[in-house]
């Protein structure tokens, strides 16, 4: 974390990337670094890390610190062009990291965000690499820009990193994805079924079991925003996030401020959704409760099971394959999307 403020009188490693740093024995050094603006760091070191940077169009520069066999060092070289296309993505939906530098760094036990940094171990497997990059560089913005209380409400900073970076692998994959939260809404049904399902509300450090923690925090968080999408529409929902960011950055938001932030975004109520997709477990789940002849036409009635109400799209495919939505808005909205 932080600009290092005296790499002359260092003088060796840092300035000199795609070389391993020497080690000088029975000398110390003193490294000054300076944070502007941050509420968390971390500070790694080790002789035998490698040094990559990679100057990127927005003019950040990323660093790369890392060791291991051949295997570990390819795929540590492989990440870095895609790091730089990731954060051109966040940059782009949802706003411009304001920093000179981000370090992704090997260390720690798995991935662990920091102000302009993350640790992350290992590299034996390129797809395990790439997305942990993914998820640690999205917590930049959805947490150390956008820093909500995380044990307060983990599902923000969690949830939201997770649905980003979603975002941004689905973009870029050789083969994008129809519906690239599919596995997640899949988790969150399991977890229902489970019957060990919580409020969001619940405090990070309360949970019964930590699965319940982590599919509640990083899978229901990141519905949260995939399904306001179907809700208010998903081009208002990534005006949300510009807006979201351009209001609170190095701000502490609560969840009232996303969901007054979509409001304004939309022209829609949506209190209703704060209340009961983080504060119960109310599930949605409508059906077709009947389709009968009606004249000439057909008639067909739909029922609410779940507790939570929603508006719903429904798409009728006509014997001829012809098809057509209609959309049955929910009246506590005040308004709706276009059909």
């Amino acid at each position: 974390t932080g600009y290092l403020q005296n790499p002359d009188e260092i003088g060796f490693g840092y300035e000199t990337p795609g070389t391993k740093v020497k080690k000088q024995k029975g000398k110390t050094k003193t490294w000054h670094f300076r944070a502007p603006m941050v509420h968390d760091f971390t500070w790694a070191a080790d002789p035998e890390y490698i040094h990559d940077s990679l100057e990127t169009p927005s003019g950040v520069t990323l660093h790369f610190f890392y060791k291991g066999d051949s295997t570990v060092v390819a795929n540590w070289k492989k990440v870095q062009q895609p790091s730089a296309d990731l954060l051109n993505f966040f940059n782009k939906n949802v706003g411009p990291y304001p920093w000179k530098q981000y370090s992704i760094i090997q260390g720690g036990d798995g991935g662990m965000e920091y102000a302009m940094c993350t640790l992350i171990t290992g590299g034996s497997k390129y797809g395990g690499l790439y997305s942990t990059v993914a998820h640690e560089m999205a917590h930049a913005w959805f947490q150390h820009l956008l820093a909500s209380n995380e044990s307060e409400h983990p599902w923000m900073d969690e949830g939201f990193a997770s649905f980003i970076a979603t975002l941004a692998k689905n973009s870029m994959a050789e083969k994008p994805s129809d519906n690239p939260f599919e596995r997640n809404y899949e988790s969150y049904i399991n977890l229902v079924h489970s019957q060990k399902e919580e409020p969001l509300t619940t405090h990070g450090d309360r949970y019964a079991e930590n699965r319940t923690y982590s599919v509640q925090s990083y899978v229901k968080g990141s519905i949260f925003l995939s399904q306001l999408g179907y809700v208010i529409g998903q081009d208002k929902l990534m005006q949300t996030l510009h807006r979201f960011y351009q209001d609170f950055k190095f701000k502490h938001p609560t969840p009232n401020d996303i969901m007054r932030t979509a409001e304004k975004v939309s022209g829609v109520e949506l209190k209703w959704y704060l209340n009961d997709w983080t504060r119960t477990t109310n599930t949605i789940d409508y059906g077709i409760k009947e389709v009968a002849a009606d004249g000439d036409g057909t008639k067909v009635t739909m029922e609410r099971i779940g507790q939570m109400p929603v508006p719903v799209d429904v798409l009728v495919i006509y014997n001829d394959n012809t098809q057509e939505t209609f959309y049955a808005p929910l009246r506590m909205m005040y308004g709706g999307k276009e059909n």
